[in-house]
């Protein structure tokens, strides 16, 4: 069913093959001036003495994989407002499909894979730069990393989805937390302050992501729990799917 929704979606963007086209392009573009516009604040402030522009690229890349897969594949739920206000998603409740699977299928920004191939192409060459040589270790601490990412940020929108049962319209400061996160995230957590940290940490795990990751791999540190540290991103998954769980308990339509 996932992929009858996805082939869909794909029929629909290559109807106007052009345009489709030169929006790929101008996604990447824009990641890339992200980058560059990165590259130049720490030349020009001198912290390349701490992370060396591969370190930085990759801690980058796997952000902006994570966030643009999530908002690729689950950008049903940042559009989730649209289905809450039109009625549909009680429509959605009636069928017997599971909901996650629905509300994830109505919404794709294919458009958006320029920007993933970027981030792709950014995240193995970084990688395969940083590391002394290719490890099952160190396969493995990226394969982690570029899941957890997605996972993290999926569930930020799934949370951001939450409130639309409260509120019924979307919150702008679920924009903080998506875009605000990917933005803060795309610098080194260690130039921050300690509240920050703690924040990013603790209650958006952003640093497990890739944070600790990147100083294991990089022998910055060698504790091998900085390897597992992904894998707290799926106990935020399960909080917010929790969450929205709770939200669906307690919907009874918005009415008329």
């Amino acid at each position: 069913m996932y992929f009858k929704y996805l082939s869909a979606n794909i029929k629909k963007a290559l109807e106007y093959k052009a345009s489709f086209i030169l929006t790929l392009i101008a996604q990447g573009l824009t990641m890339y001036i992200e980058l560059f516009t990165l590259e130049s604040l720490f030349k020009k402030f001198a912290l390349l003495d701490l992370y060396n522009i591969n370190e930085l690229t990759l801690g980058f890349a796997i952000i902006w994989f994570g966030f643009t897969a999530s908002e690729i594949f689950a950008r049903g739920f940042d559009h989730f407002k649209d289905l809450i206000v039109e009625g549909k998603f009680d429509i959605l409740l009636i069928r017997p499909r599971n909901i996650y699977l629905q509300i994830i299928g109505s919404k794709f920004s294919l458009e958006k894979i320029g920007r993933l191939i970027l981030a792709t192409y950014l995240l193995i060459s970084s990688y395969l730069n940083v590391i002394e040589s290719i490890t099952i270790l160190n396969l493995l601490s990226l394969l982690l990393m570029t899941i957890s990412s997605t996972v993290l940020f999926t569930s930020i929108l799934i949370i951001g989805a939450y409130f639309c049962f409260k509120t019924v319209q979307g919150l702008e400061f679920v924009n903080i937390l998506t875009c605000g996160s990917r933005q803060l995230a795309q610098y080194p957590m260690g130039i921050y302050n300690k509240i920050i940290r703690i924040i990013f940490t603790f209650i958006i795990p952003i640093t497990f992501v890739n944070y600790y990751p990147v100083l294991f791999i990089t022998n910055k540190a060698d504790n091998i729990l900085y390897l597992f540290c992904p894998l707290v991103t799926f106990i935020f998954l399960g909080i917010s799917i929790l969450i929205f769980n709770h939200g669906i308990k307690n919907y009874y339509s918005t009415g008329s």
